[in-house]
């Protein structure tokens, strides 16, 4: 008998684009709600409520500061709100913009608004050809209004920020789609708004130009170290503060991949992650590199429900060194499941998502993760301590928006939303190198920790032929953790499978296991 040891069970992730045989010991084939994280396997925390329930449905969501308070804005199909914490409670606050004291509605869609920030002004952009870009005064008893000196009858897919500027992608002008067209205003004083978008002013810096090369329409853009990257359907541009009588330089960078939508695009130390059209990638401004090729590429675009491509967006959780590529799988009709990719670690991993139409990373009020009071999980599957911080810092939260009217705190509880998820970890067509016998597999050893006296379920099985074929898994086998050395099972197969996932266990994590092992015949 030999024992073959898995010292890391979250060193490779998952990998589906590759012949499942050929796979290193450590790879798995599948996995939901697992994340991998410093070489280990565990289940993801979960998601709560946070702010109460929002007054509206949130289709987009970000977060400011004012005078050392954080806000976090909300936008849906008609209104603005922002919430924040007064005296332990949560205050939502209509911002909507009005007409004679009564509100004005915004024509708002899923995956359509955009945000950004000007000197710490918000402004909020719709995307579409009836609403202009919005900015706040950070008054709190005032509204969102239209952005001072925006152009009439014009209006923009997205608008960010760069520099002191706000550059404007893919026009619509007197009822006219400008889909290649990039406008910049005049720059913006310190604590104030652009004073002009006139690009006829000689005085001003204000401009406009069109990336018509290749025919793809801007999608949007994103500042990237001192360079604004313009992204279209199928390339991407890099704009350059240069002065002078041309202001901005303008120069294409990559030509076979641009974003997929609006919200696809998240800085991560120094290069862009961005969700194209046919595959994810990180660039530097110059070149690009896939970060799914030959993991899990093709099995993400065949998951996807093409008639909601639409609706994907990627954000970031910086805390565990993850991005999370959001996005509607096929059945489905709003987002619900994520990738998620560990970008130091290299790894991909899988998470059911509530339905969501954004997200956005930033800080939120320590009442909101702290309270036991208002702490739903029980006491043997909560990851909090006692009177003690949430997991992640406050500093560091994920706020999400999703279409069940809610706004949900992602890495804040055991459980999702009150229900213990299916988490598993499976691996199928495993050759220990040798596709040519067959291996008897008489025990599974797992080092998992978790709550004392739950369980995970083990299950072996395989196929003596293909590799690709559905296992034929023997029964079911409980592991309790702290008690369990070893599940015995007695299996003959070419192609051996193994299946762990949840039991009891609110949380767990597989740091190693080992397969005992006895070579059986050839051919």
């Amino acid at each position: 008998m030999s024992k073959v040891t898995i010292e890391s069970a979250g060193s490779v992730g998952v990998i589906k684009d590759l012949t499942q045989q050929k796979l290193p010991p450590a790879a798995w084939t599948d996995a939901q709600n697992v994340r991998f994280l410093d070489g280990a396997a565990r289940q993801f925390f979960g998601h709560g409520p946070a702010y109460g329930a929002p007054t509206i449905t949130p289709y987009h969501v970000a977060q400011l500061n004012i005078s050392g308070n954080s806000y976090w804005l909300y936008a849906g199909a008609a209104k603005v709100y922002a919430v924040s914490v007064v005296n332990g409670a949560a205050v939502h606050t209509n911002l909507t913009r009005q007409t004679a004291g009564a509100d004005v509605d915004y024509t708002g869609k899923q995956n359509a608004w955009t945000s950004t920030m000007l000197s710490g002004i918000p402004i909020l952009n719709p995307g579409n050809e009836v609403d202009p870009p919005q900015r706040w005064n950070l008054d709190i008893a005032g509204r969102f209004q239209v952005l001072d000196n925006w152009p009439a009858n014009t209006f923009c897919k997205s608008l960010r920020a760069y520099k002191n500027f706000l550059v404007a992608l893919n026009i619509t002008r007197g009822g006219v789609n400008l889909g290649y067209m990039v406008k910049w205003s005049s720059p913006a004083d310190p604590g104030g708004v652009p004073i002009t978008w006139d690009p006829s002013d000689p005085t001003q810096d204000a401009g406009e130009t069109d990336l018509a090369e290749g025919g793809d329409r801007i999608v949007d853009g994103l500042q990237l170290r001192d360079s604004f990257m313009i992204y279209k359907e199928q390339s991407v541009w890099r704009m350059d503060y240069t002065g002078g009588p041309f202001v901005f330089s303008f120069r294409k960078v990559l030509g076979t991949a641009g974003a997929m939508n609006r919200n696809c695009i998240v800085e991560l130390d120094g290069v862009h992650f961005v969700l194209g059209s046919s595959d994810v990638y990180v660039h530097d401004g110059q070149s690009a590199v896939s970060v799914l090729d030959k993991v899990a590429r093709r099995a993400l675009f065949q998951d996807m429900d093409t008639a909601y491509t639409d609706r994907a967006f990627v954000f970031k959780n910086p805390f565990m060194n993850e991005v999370f590529v959001c996005y509607v799988s096929v059945g489905g009709t709003v987002p619900n499941k994520a990738l998620v990719w560990n970008y130091v670690d290299k790894t991909v991993s899988y998470r059911d998502i509530p339905n969501l139409n954004h997200a956005a990373f930033g800080p939120v009020n320590s009442t909101l993760s702290d309270s036991w009071a208002s702490d739903g999980d029980p006491w043997e599957s909560d990851i909090s301590s006692w009177n003690g911080p949430g997991f992640v810092p406050n500093q560091a939260r994920v706020l999400m928006a999703s279409n069940d009217a809610q706004l949900l705190l992602l890495d804040a509880s055991a459980t999702f939303n009150g229900t213990l998820p299916m988490a598993y970890l499976e691996r199928r067509g495993l050759s220990f190198g040798d596709a040519t016998t067959t291996k008897r597999i008489t025990g599974v050893r797992l080092r998992v920790t978790g709550n004392v006296g739950e369980t995970v379920i083990v299950r072996v099985g395989g196929h003596q032929t293909d590799p690709f074929a559905d296992p034929e898994w023997e029964a079911e086998m409980e592991h309790v953790i702290g008690e369990t050395i070893a599940c015995d099972c007695f299996v003959d197969s070419r192609y051996p499978a193994l299946r762990i996932e949840s039991g009891t266990a609110a949380q767990w994590l597989l740091e190693s296991y080992d397969y005992d092992i006895q070579p059986g015949s050839r051919w």
